[in-house]
């Protein structure tokens, strides 16, 4: 069986990584100096060399041949080579997404009392840490409250926020970084020579932004392009492997959504899929514009690696368009586009919610003016203030009384079977005051009928704290009550498996700008 590229070549030395400097300096010093800590803690996305330093840890520590004041290990001693073999009895690797009950916690802390068999630490890595059940944190942390001398821990995690602070407080942590596309294209030439396959350049830096920072991506892109068998990979060979993706098309689909040219864009995204592009990485590509409208609205420019990604044209692109918007809109946007991400995936016509969503930006925030004429959207519609507007129609809203008389919920016969099947009625009633507020209803769902309240389930945390808010829940309230001819109050949940803090910026920018439409 053939070895992937990114489990062939993993780095079997510090130097051998490729960017996260900051964490290599430090760890090398640790191991030089014999200033080790009982416990680490490695955050960071996918892909950037989390378990592969830990690895490095382990054989640095435990090197027999490793001489006093240096960091490297030898990997020729038998200590190293069980390591990098994988039948070393003093590394214990755990995957604590399959591995997260107590027992299994319960029953590492019965094992690392007795000393390790060869080396001098015994080394545990618990992958993806943050899956552990609430019991199985608990067993662990009295383990890392009094570890035994000969015992180092390393907890490694894409979603540090999960972990609970009385874990956190006891490691050092180190953050890892998304590799810049220079690091990947350096790391691509290496491992393209290795091969002993000449890739061109415009390829290899089409596979760093593909990868998005992670070297195992732009690896596992690298292994498909050399599974051609060519020596020599070029442009035209590589799109036969490589996701299609032009930023450009999506830079034009996102100008489309912003001067509100439905048409232009619904076509554009068919003639991108036509053309042989995939939609997943379309999709992602066009949030990707959307966050750098947003940190260029916001700061007024963008990143290093922001910029280094996408290209001075393209940059220059985002700062005129940022222009076109107001910072009540562009959340709007990115709302509306935010929420198609699972839509999309489940629908058997796969590119019609992308279509719906492009239609609803384009829409969002214009009043028809009356006496208007003309085929084009500026001339049939006009221009007036998001935020004005959606107040004003949920003010008006909120304290108009139902002109249907109502019954109280209990003495009624109504149920939440009855609700799910109105509940596009509802929907279809809310748009009459805002349209943003009715997609995200869309949506939704009702999810349990208790007594005099109706719980609905969002899948994001954004949809369900702006559905909260008081004006907005009496707005729904109402509509309800004139759909069913009952009082009843509504209480928002995450629905099991949504993206409860997604983005960790986007998502602290939105909330702090949540509400805006309606100021």
């Amino acid at each position: 069986m053939t070895q992937t590229l990114y489990r062939k070549y993993r780095p079997q030395a510090f130097g051998e990584v490729v960017g996260q400097d900051h964490i290599k300096v430090t760890l090398e010093n640790e191991i030089k100096l014999g200033r080790l800590t009982h416990a680490y803690l490695f955050c960071g996305m996918r892909g950037v060399g989390k378990t592969t330093m830990a690895r490095l840890l382990a054989k640095a520590v435990n090197c027999e041949s490793r001489k006093p004041g240096e960091a490297e290990p030898c990997n020729k001693c038998v200590t190293c080579q069980a390591i990098n073999e994988g039948r070393s009895f003093d590394l214990i690797e755990i995957d604590a997404a399959s591995n997260r009950r107590i027992d299994d916690i319960r029953e590492l802390r019965d094992n690392i009392p007795h000393g390790p068999a060869r080396s001098h630490y015994k080394v545990v890595i618990i992958d993806e840490v943050h899956m552990l059940t609430a019991e199985a944190f608990n067993a662990l942390l009295k383990t890392l409250e009094e570890p035994p001398a000969h015992v180092i821990f390393v907890l490694a995690t894409t979603e540090v926020h999960k972990l609970p602070e009385t874990i956190v407080s006891r490691c050092q942590r180190f953050d890892f970084r998304r590799l810049t596309p220079a690091d990947l294209v350096r790391r691509l030439i290496t491992l393209s020579q290795a091969e002993g396959v000449k890739v061109e350049q415009s390829v290899l830096e089409e596979i760093a932004r593909l990868a998005g920072g992670s070297s195992r991506d732009a690896e596992s892109y690298l292994g498909k392009l050399l599974s051609l068998g060519e020596k020599k990979i070029t442009t035209a060979q590589a799109h036969l492997v490589l996701p299609h993706s032009d930023v450009k098309v999506a830079l034009s689909f996102v100008r489309h959504l912003i001067l509100r040219q439905a048409g232009e864009a619904v076509a554009l995204l068919n003639n991108f899929l036509d053309e042989g592009g995939e939609l997943g990485y379309f999709y992602k590509q066009v949030l990707e514009l959307m966050r750098q409208l947003l940190l260029i609205k916001l700061g007024g420019q963008l990143g290093s690696q922001d910029k280094a990604k996408e290209g001075d044209e393209v940059f220059a692109s985002l700062t005129e368009l940022s222009g076109e918007l107001t910072q009540g809109r562009l959340q709007s946007m990115l709302e509306t586009w935010l929420a198609l991400e699972k839509t999309w995936q489940q629908s058997e016509v796969y590119q019609l919610p992308l279509e719906l969503g492009a239609v609803a930006i384009c829409q969002e925030g214009f009043a028809v003016v009356p006496g208007s004429t003309g085929s084009n959207n500026d001339q049939a519609v006009g221009r007036t203030s998001q935020a004005k507007e959606s107040h004003s129609r949920l003010s008006v809203a909120a304290s108009r009384a139902s002109p249907t008389p109502l019954v109280n919920l209990a003495s009624s016969q109504v149920s939440l079977e009855e609700i799910a099947k109105r509940w596009p009625e509802v929907v279809a009633k809310l748009r009459d005051f805002n349209h943003s507020l009715s997609f995200i209803l869309s949506i939704a769902k009702p999810t349990k009928l208790e007594g005099n309240t109706l719980t609905i389930g969002f899948q994001y945390k954004l949809h369900q704290e702006r559905v909260q808010d008081p004006k907005v829940r009496q707005v729904v309230e109402q509509a309800l009550a004139q759909i069913l001819s009952v009082e009843m109050s509504i209480h928002g949940v995450l629905e099991e498996g949504s993206d409860h803090n997604r983005g960790d910026f986007l998502s602290s920018v939105l909330s702090t700008f949540s509400g805006r439409l309606l100021e």
